[in-house]
C-alpha cells in the first residue's frame, strides 16, 4: 500500500490482488463525489467482458450502493438482475448477475467502494471477508493519498507536523535513553553477570561483575571464547550443554568451574538460551557465583556424615548394650524366680518382698531391652513381617489375659465388646506387640475403679479395635509428644496415682508397627481426667 504514492496505481494493485482470490469476471473502484454527492470511478477492470466502459460514468447513491453506505458493511448479492436494485443503474451501465460491494471507511465515514461483479457460482461470506479485508488497505490508501494532497496544498501545515515529529522523535529519544540507563543500572547492581556470545561461544558482551568473580574486567574477555575459561574436566558436559542449547534453542543450566585471573577456579552455574536478533543467533547467559553455597553444601556433606557416623555409634551402643545386659538379666530372673517358688516358705517377708522387688525390676528392664532392640531394627528395617490371614479376636483376649493380673492389680476393670471373628492380613507376633502395649498403656494411666472398654468394629474396608479409658486423659501439647521415641509424658510428682515406669518406647514401636502394615494409630481425648481412646485401623486390602 505504502510503496504507490500515486492512488490509483495502488488501487489497480489492491483490487487485482483481490479480483486474483474472489475471481470475479469485472469490477471496479469508485470514490465520493463530495460536490454532487455521488461516486465517480477512479478505476475500471473490464475483466472478461471485453468491452468499453465509460470511466465517466456516475454512480448516484442509491439501491444496494445507498444501503452499503448506511450500513458501513460488505453486502452482495447473488441475483442481482432480477432485483428492483437493476432499475437503478446508471444509463450504460455493464449488465450485472450477481454483485458484491465493500466500502472504503475513513474515519467511521464511507469515502469509497469498491465493486466485483460476474464470480461464477455467485459470492460467499468469504469472498465477503477477504474483500472486506482489501477495502481496508484500499481505504489505507485513499487515507493516504487525501492526505498527500493536504500536505502539498499546505507547507506551513507540513513543517508543523515535521516539527511535531522532530520533537516526538526528541522526545521518544530521550525515553529510550532513560530506558537504556535503568537496564544499565540493573545489570550494574544485580549480583549474577549478564553475557552474550556468538553460538561459537565468542563473547560479544559480558556485565562488569564478572570482575567480582573471576578478576577479570569485562573488556578483558569481549572477543574471547568463553570454553578458555572452562576447566578441562568440565569442558566435555559444558560442550554437550551448548549443543543442546543449539538444537533445542531451550533454556538450559550447567555447574562448572571458571578460571580466575590469579589462576585458580572458581564454582559457578550458567543459564543459557537462545535468541534470534535481526536474523542472527545470539547466545545469552546467566553465571552465577557458587562458592558460598558450595562451602554450604559441603558443610552439609560434613554434617550428614557426622550424624551418620554418631548413628552407628548410637546403633552399636545399643546392640552391646542389650547384648551385655541380657545375660545377667536371665540370672537375676532366673534366680530371683527360683528364689520364690522354692525358698518363699524359708524367707521372712521383709526378704520376700525385696526378691519380688528384684524379679520384677527384672522384668522391666528386659522389657525396656526389648524395646530398645525392637527400636533400632524398626529404625534399620531389620525387622521382616510374617503376613499372613489372622482372626484377630484370639490375640486380643490372649493380650487381655496376659495384662489382666495388671489390671487387678491396680483394681481396673476391663470390659470386652468383641465379635467371634475379625480376620486380617497381619504379622500376628508384631500386632498382638502393638494390642499389649495399648493395654499396657491405658492400664498404667487408669486411676484405682476405672475401666477400660475393648471393642472390635468390622466396617466394609478396614477394621478397628478400638481401646477406651476412664484414665486421667491427655492435654492438646501431650498429644503431640505421643508416637515420638522416648516421647514419655512426665507424670511424676503431679498428684495422679498412675504407674509412670517405662522409657516411652512403647507407642512409637507401636506408631512404626502400623506404617509397616499399611495401617495407623489413632488416638482421641477431650482433655485432663476425660480418659483415652486408642483406635488401631488396618485396612482389608
Amino acid at each position: 500500500v505504502l510503496q504507490y504514492s500515486n492512488f490509483e496505481r495502488a488501487q489497480k494493485r489492491i483490487f487485482s490482488c483481490c479480483n486474483n482470490l474472489i475471481g470475479a469476471h469485472a469490477g471496479y473502484v469508485a470514490v465520493l463525489n463530495p460536490s454532487k454527492k455521488e461516486y465517480h470511478k477512479i478505476f475500471i477492470n473490464p475483466g472478461s467482458l471485453k468491452r468499453e466502459l465509460d470511466p465517466d460514468l456516475s454512480m448516484p447513491i442509491r439501491g444496494i450502493l445507498a444501503k452499503v453506505i448506511k450500513s458501513k458493511k460488505t453486502l452482495y448479492h447473488n441475483d442481482f438482475s432480477n432485483t428492483d436494485w437493476i432499475n437503478l443503474l446508471p444509463e450504460g451501465h455493464i449488465p450485472i448477475n450477481n454483485v458484491l460491494i465493500a466500502p472504503l471507511i475513513i474515519n467511521n465515514e464511507v469515502n469509497g467502494l469498491m465493486c466485483l461483479t460476474g464470480r461464477e457460482g455467485g459470492f460467499t461470506d468469504e469472498e465477503s471477508r477477504i474483500a472486506t479485508e482489501f477495502a481496508e488497505l484500499a481505504s489505507i490508501s485513499l487515507f493516504n493519498s487525501q492526505t498527500l494532497e493536504s500536505l502539498e496544498k499546505s507547507e506551513q501545515k507540513y513543517k508543523t507536523l515535521s516539527n511535531i515529529l522532530e520533537q516526538k522523535v526528541e522526545e521518544r529519544t530521550i525515553e529510550l535513553k532513560e530506558s537504556e540507563e535503568k537496564v544499565q543500572n540493573m545489570i550494574t547492581n544485580i549480583s549474577d553477570v549478564l553475557m552474550e556470545s556468538e553460538p561459537n561461544g565468542i563473547l560479544t558482551y559480558i556485565s562488569p561483575q564478572i570482575k567480582n568473580i573471576i578478576g577479570y574486567q569485562s573488556k578483558e574477555l569481549i572477543g574471547l571464547n568463553f570454553m578458555d575459561l572452562i576447566h578441562l574436566e568440565d569442558i566435555s558436559a559444558f560442550k554437550e550443554t551448548a549443543d543442546k542449547v543449539l538444537k533445542t534453542k531451550k533454556n538450559v543450566s550447567i555447574e562448572c568451574r571458571l578460571k580466575h585471573k590469579k589462576g585458580y577456579f572458581v564454582p559457578v552455574s550458567v543459564r543459557w538460551s537462545m535468541a534470534e536478533i535481526n536474523n542472527e543467533f545470539k547466545v545469552f547467559g546467566l553465571v552465577s557465583d557458587n562458592t558460598e553455597r558450595k562451602k554450604i553444601d559441603n558443610m552439609i556433606k560434613r554434617e550428614i556424615k557426622q550424624l551418620k557416623e554418631l548413628d552407628q555409634i548410637r546403633n552399636d551402643l545399643i546392640r552391646r548394650i542389650s547384648h551385655e545386659l541380657n545375660t545377667p538379666l536371665i540370672s537375676i530372673l532366673n534366680g530371683s524366680q527360683f528364689l520364690l517358688d522354692s525358698y518363699n516358705d524359708q524367707m521372712s517377708n521383709e526378704a520376700i518382698n525385696i526378691v519380688r522387688i528384684v524379679n520384677q525390676g527384672g522384668y522391666r528392664l528386659k522389657e525396656m531391652v526389648n524395646n530398645l532392640i525392637t527400636a533400632y531394627e524398626l529404625e534399620t528395617d531389620q525387622i521382616q513381617l510374617n503376613i499372613k490371614q489372622e482372626n484377630l479376636i484370639p490375640v486380643v483376649r490372649e493380650c487381655v489375659e496376659e495384662i489382666i493380673f495388671q489390671a487387678d492389680k491396680r483394681k481396673i476393670f476391663m470390659n470386652l465388646e468383641l465379635s467371634s471373628e475379625l480376620n486380617v492380613d497381619v504379622d500376628r507376633r508384631m500386632i498382638k506387640k502393638v494390642i499389649l502395649n495399648l493395654l499396657s498403656n491405658a492400664v498404667k494411666n487408669t486411676l484405682a475403679n476405672g475401666n477400660i472398654f475393648i471393642k472390635s468394629i468390622e466396617h466394609h474396608n478396614f477394621i478397628e479395635i478400638i481401646i477406651r479409658d476412664t484414665g486421667v486423659g491427655l492435654t492438646k501439647k501431650e498429644k503431640l509428644l505421643l508416637f515420638k521415641k522416648f516421647g514419655k509424658i512426665e507424670r511424676f510428682g503431679k498428684g495422679m496415682d498412675v504407674d509412670i515406669e517405662g522409657p516411652g518406647l512403647g507407642l512409637y514401636i507401636s506408631s512404626e508397627i502400623m506404617k509397616l502394615h499399611k495401617g495407623e494409630i489413632l488416638v482421641k481425648s477431650k482433655g485432663r481426667n476425660k480418659g483415652s481412646t486408642f483406635i488401631i485401623r488396618l485396612f482389608l486390602n
